[in-house]
């Protein structure tokens, strides 16, 4: 999916999906039981379960969007900050320890990946700490268990200034730089504008 997206604005609806491709990615050939004891790979769902849950729900992942900031900087950029829950959820059909290590190992395969990646689609950044946590439920008898990742990302969007008078010039027919080029590479375009050398 990145390189669908390599000309346009970083989005919170391009963070999602490409998390969820990396979870997928991530969880794919790990398998885990399901209620009825088979071993399967987790399931990854955008945003909630689907409504017509049964045993096959388990083992899963959710990738959902949880709250976002904007912050504009001195330098004229634009800072974003999206987090994102993952949802976790696990069965065991033998005992609600073995849920609980399955659930400690699913927690550990995602935290190690987002851990070595931490920059995603060369746009969005990891940003320590990454938080996780036992989802406390009521009834445990069912020996499903859940747990949640709060994966927080910071990205950039372009220059205001820059891209203001990006769309001027596109107009003209001078612009020669990506508007939503890297925050560099914009830079360098900026300081050779006002030498004359582009």
């Amino acid at each position: 999916m990145s390189n669908a997206h390599n000309n346009e604005p970083a989005t919170s609806r391009m963070l999602i999906c490409e998390l969820d491709s990396f979870v997928r990615e991530t969880v794919k050939d790990y398998p885990f039981p399901d209620p009825s004891g088979k071993w399967l790979d987790c399931r990854v769902f955008l945003h909630g379960l689907p409504d017509g849950q049964d045993t096959d729900t388990y083992p899963f992942v959710i990738v959902r969007w949880l709250e976002g900031e904007i912050e504009s900087r001195e330098d004229a950029r634009t800072v974003l900050t999206d987090t994102v829950i993952l949802a976790l959820g696990v069965h065991s059909p033998r005992s609600q320890a073995e849920a609980g290590l399955l659930l400690a190992e699913l927690l550990d395969c995602l935290r190690r990946a987002f851990w070595k990646k931490r920059i995603l689609a060369r746009r969005f950044e990891l940003v320590e700490p990454l938080r996780c946590q036992i989802v406390e439920q009521q009834r445990q008898q069912h020996r499903f268990h859940l747990a949640s990742i709060e994966t927080v990302w910071n990205y950039v969007w372009p220059a205001k200034a820059l891209e203001e008078a990006g769309q001027s010039q596109l107009l003209s027919g001078r612009m020669t730089v990506d508007s939503y080029a890297a925050p560099e590479v914009i830079e360098a375009w900026a300081q050779s504008q006002e030498r004359g050398t582009i």
